[in-house]
């Protein structure tokens, strides 16, 4: 037996190529080259059920005439391929096209995700900025008021000091003067 092709070999198996390609290489077996005679007959051994070469069918005989002549059985084959008995439903499998559009829609929805994460952050970091500005503003016109208040305070005991003063003043004119104590002798 000569080398054959690894698709050959599954075409002729009804054979998954892949999955024969990975368990052969699993045991060590080159296929570049196509599949040795020693890879042939291990690949029967662990993918068919019954792994020896299909011999060939001997037709049924029968014999005209006499009813009663005899009759030969044929005999049971020696191989039985399972695929002649898999009815005509072929296996399904996902088209690589579907695969490739399912892998494309999750790369989509994982940069969207992603997307969304950076701009509610820097929404967030935003948020905190501003709050943080706020709470330092709000401090400042807090400080701002009490210094004020402060600051109204003296300046209106300062006036307070200036209309008495003032007041002291002004009742001064109103007033007679009072003469000087003279000296007594």
């Amino acid at each position: 037996m000569t080398q054959i092709s690894l698709s050959s070999y599954c075409k002729g198996r009804n054979l998954p190529k892949a999955t024969v390609y990975k368990a052969l290489k699993a045991e060590g077996f080159d296929t570049s080259q196509g599949m040795s005679p020693e890879a042939v007959a291990w690949a029967d051994a662990y993918f068919l059920d019954n792994p020896t070469e299909p011999t060939a069918i001997v037709p049924t005989v029968i014999e005209v005439g006499n009813h009663r002549g005899q009759l030969a059985l044929p005999q049971a084959p020696a191989a039985i391929n399972l695929a002649d008995y898999r009815g005509d439903v072929a296996l399904t499998s996902f088209e690589p096209e579907d695969v490739d559009r399912f892998l494309s829609s999750c790369d989509g929805f994982l940069e969207a995700v992603e997307a969304d994460y950076h701009q509610q952050q820097a929404i967030t970091q935003r948020k905190a900025q501003q709050a943080a500005a706020v709470k330092a503003k709000v401090e400042q016109v807090k400080e701002a008021s009490l210094v004020y208040k402060l600051r109204s305070e003296q300046l209106a005991l300062h006036n307070a000091a200036i209309d008495a003063q003032v007041q002291r003043d002004m009742s001064v004119l109103g007033k007679p003067q009072q003469p000087a104590e003279s000296a007594q002798p």
